[in-house]
């Protein structure tokens, strides 16, 4: 008897907890993590294509899609901590990145460099080591311990867009570091941002070359200026510029929330809040940037962990704690009312907890789940969409869905 493969076609739901969960691979197509897979989603015509694990790991960490958007390096939890970097076009395998050098079983951020062909990943606990890949060659350049002697966790790392001398940028719990990339290793610089604790930082993002200003005088306007900038996002709602490792200039989100990602495109950058709130600020001749406007993705009081502008950098779309993902049209911003709902969802609403029950219908295309969050969901898995969402005040531990597709049992607890 022949064997036959199944093979996944479609996947509702996300996960949240992967570093840079969102990126965009083209103009209109978002790559995420879902399960243990990865998605390339094309809401246009609501299709995927999946990347599915690796066999033997534990689950993906992280995700990091190349400047050029050819490549995209995925890692992963495993006995060793491996990256795997994929072709885009093609979804092959290009590269499995393993080394003791990591000094973990994962990595929690990765960065490529502007010319692609370096890849900079932190790895986890307990050794906290951030290692330089000359990915092409599988050849580990540089690797250096980023955390302090208490071994507080590593946040995120990120490489300067710059061509010439790149820089790393390090943030953690109550720990910023910079470094240069030389000939031969990787040289710790001496950051600083004035006063403020190093605890406060919760964020960052390079600014581009082409996208960089220089404030004018009196009576001056700015220029683009070839110069290493970084924004530094912090717990009370200020976002800090830094140029040659010092603060140059310091803005305010009016409300104070923690800013917890920075997305950065021509127009100057977009910041993610907690309480589901999007602040969106613009490039000004005299101050650098100048907060524009603030928008609120309702019924969502959850933080904003992470956002990507598609490169035509007409649509932002962002990802939040309780796994929901929205979009917002760039373009349209200006005409915006900022108290009403301008955000759009991304595929799905999805689930925010485990799911705990499932069932499938007879006589029509519909998938019925229960979840940890106390919702039951109804999915029709022709259309994929969701029909249907309940939420329920008590816990629900299975459901199962009538031949007809008109009815549903429930399971709570025994009271």
């Amino acid at each position: 008897m022949a064997s036959t493969t199944i093979t996944p076609k479609h996947i509702f739901g996300f996960r949240c907890d992967v570093k840079d969960n969102l990126q965009y691979s083209d103009d209109s197509s978002v790559v995420y993590p879902a399960g243990h897979n990865v998605v390339l989603y094309s809401p246009d015509n609501r299709t995927q294509r999946l990347i599915p694990g690796t066999l033997e790991s534990e689950g993906i960490t992280a995700l990091c899609v190349s400047p050029n958007r050819r490549l995209l390096a995925v890692a992963e939890r495993a006995e060793k901590a491996m990256i795997t970097v994929y072709d885009l076009q093609t979804l092959k395998r290009r590269k499995v990145l393993v080394s003791t050098d990591a000094g973990s079983k994962e990595y929690v951020s990765m960065s490529f460099s502007s010319d692609n062909k370096m890849l900079v990943a932190q790895s986890g606990a307990p050794e906290w080591n951030c290692v330089l890949w000359i990915w092409e060659k599988s050849k580990v350049a540089f690797t250096v311990k980023t955390t302090n002697q208490q071994g507080a966790p590593i946040f995120c790392c990120n490489i300067s867009p710059s061509n010439e001398i790149p820089l790393v940028s390090i943030i953690g719990q109550g720990i910023f570091k910079m470094y240069r990339l030389s000939d031969s290793a990787l040289r710790p610089l001496n950051p600083s941002i004035g006063k403020r604790d190093p605890n406060m930082i919760l964020s960052q993002a390079w600014i581009p070359d082409a996208t960089a200003v220089v404030a004018g005088g009196a009576g001056g306007s700015g220029n683009a200026e070839n110069k290493d900038r970084l924004l530094l996002g912090m717990l009370d709602g200020e976002v800090l510029l830094l140029e040659a490792h010092e603060v140059r200039a310091s803005f305010l989100c009016d409300n104070g929330l923690p800013v917890m990602s920075i997305a950065v495109y021509s127009k100057g950058f977009v910041v993610g809040q907690d309480q589901g709130v999007v602040t969106i600020f613009e490039k000004d001749e005299k101050e650098f940037y100048r907060r524009s406007r603030s928008f609120v993705i309702e019924n969502n009081l959850f933080r904003v962990l992470h956002m990507a502008i598609s490169p035509n950098e007409e649509t932002l779309v962002c990802s939040l704690e309780n796994n929901q993902v929205y979009t917002l049209l760039l373009s349209n911003q200006e005409i915006m009312k900022t108290d009403e709902m301008n955000f759009d969802v991304l595929g799905t609403n999805n689930h925010m907890g485990t799911v705990t029950g499932l069932d499938v219908c007879v006589r029509k295309p519909l998938i019925a789940t229960a979840s940890s969050d106390k919702t039951v969901r109804l999915w029709n898995y022709v259309d994929r969409t969701c029909e249907l969402m309940k939420s329920f005040n008590d816990d629900l531990y299975s459901v199962a869905i009538h031949p007809t597709g008109l009815m549903l049992l429930i399971g709570f607890a025994d009271k």
